[in-house]
């Protein structure tokens, strides 16, 4: 006579087998893309890691900086320094977009939100439709594309030398005094680096259309990537004289369109064609003087202006001076190298833009031609001079307004 022993309840439970779990990317049926693609970006893995653990560095040292910052100017509000100067402006086109008028005072055109390009604050503004609040969004947008930047800007410097320059160019690009502002501060810049990196990288894949349209991107985020029209040609007159297909051309239109495009919509809206212009005229002063009021500021180094205090600009001097000798030695190629030529020109014919830190950085392909420079000896000591200086930078702008230097 058999006696039934009582199981307890979770013995009635069917056993789960191994194969009633997906061992592989074959169960659900990706292997034959998921696989090769991993295979492929298997041997970068490494390097991404580090330079993204830089970056996540970087990003932590700003935040700390910009918590500093809270408690002393602030009231503690770490929203305070990170939407300082004109990063409020982004916040505010995201909520209101640009006004049905143009912000006046007495008749005369002053600051408003058309002073700012529009693909910045129309990405806060996709976010915000997952209840983000504009701040959130802003701040969600400059974490991911600064650290797609970095990566990108490791990828440049390995297609234009190697992949040890690249890893160094982008530690350099990471820790450069002059991100300080742009990591601390919600300003375009990440946006704006991380679609510049992509198009100068597209042009030495030699895929022209698509550097182009990238390259419209970034001039739809800030008029400071017009340059990449300078890579263009350089990339354009190259194939001439090779005597290749001209289609470098493409990308000479394509990239100005996106400032184009914004130019023009602010001329039909407001019923003024030069609108942008005569706004960044009235409003903040913007002329062309062919860096006249730089001489002056140079001359005059305890002087100050718009551009900020003269000894800050005679820094921006030695620190442009090393990036193009730096470019030169390394023999840059001259898509990278035509683009930073652009970029000193504008800051220099600008009497607002001058040589400020965060405009100096716009030319970071020339931080790849400093890693050449120094991949043999010194690169360690640059890193650390840089790493050292920029959270005092961060904290010059978000501390001491107009004493020092705009950013």
């Amino acid at each position: 006579m058999s006696i039934e022993v009582p199981q307890r309840e979770d013995q009635l439970l069917e056993p789960v087998t191994p194969r009633d779990q997906p061992r592989s990317w074959d169960d659900v049926g990706l292997a034959p893309r998921v696989e090769p693609a991993y295979r492929r970006l298997k041997p970068y893995l490494p390097t991404a890691g580090f330079v993204l653990g830089v970056y996540a560095v970087a990003r932590l040292v700003a935040f700390i900086g910009d918590l500093f910052a809270a408690h002393i100017n602030y009231g503690g509000h770490v929203t305070g320094p990170m939407t300082a100067w004109d990063a409020n402006w982004y916040l505010r086109v995201a909520q209101i977009f640009y006004p049905a008028h143009a912000a006046m005072v007495n008749g005369q055109l002053t600051y408003g939100p058309a002073g700012f390009e529009p693909l910045f604050p129309a990405l806060i503004r996709l976010l915000m439709f997952v209840s983000l609040t504009p701040f959130e969004a802003a701040t969600v947008i400059s974490l991911s594309a600064g650290a797609v930047a970095t990566i990108l800007v490791w990828r440049l410097g390995s297609v234009l030398v190697d992949e040890e320059v690249g890893r160094i160019a982008a530690v350099f690009f990471v820790l450069f005094p002059g991100m300080g502002v742009v990591w601390g501060i919600l300003y375009c810049e990440c946006l704006a680096f991380a679609l510049v990196a992509a198009s100068l990288l597209l042009m030495a894949h030699k895929r022209w259309v698509w550097s182009g349209i990238i390259g419209a991107l970034a001039t739809a985020t800030s008029p400071m990537a017009l340059p990449l029209v300078l890579a263009a040609v350089a990339a354009a007159v190259a194939a001439l004289r090779r005597r290749e297909k001209l289609t470098p051309l493409a990308t000479v239109f394509l990239v100005p369109l996106g400032f184009v495009g914004y130019v023009v919509y602010l001329g039909l809206r407001y019923h003024d064609i030069l609108f942008w212009w005569h706004q960044q005229n009235k409003a903040w002063g913007a002329q062309v003087d062919f860096g006249r009021s730089l001489l002056r500021l140079l001359w005059n180094p305890f002087s100050g202006g718009y551009q900020g205090r003269g000894w800050m600009e005679w820094i921006g001097v030695v620190a442009v001076a090393v990036a193009i000798a730096a470019i030169v030695k390394a023999r840059l190629a001259w898509p990278g190298s035509a683009y930073c030529l652009g970029v000193f020109i504008v800051a220099l014919v600008s009497n607002q833009l001058g040589f400020k830190p965060r405009f100096v950085a716009w030319a970071f392909p020339a931080l790849i031609a400093l890693a050449v420079v120094t991949r043999r000896r010194g690169w360690q000591a640059v890193a650390v001079l840089f790493a050292g200086t920029m959270p005092f930078v961060l904290l010059l702008y978000t501390m001491n307004g107009n004493y020092i230097i705009q950013p």
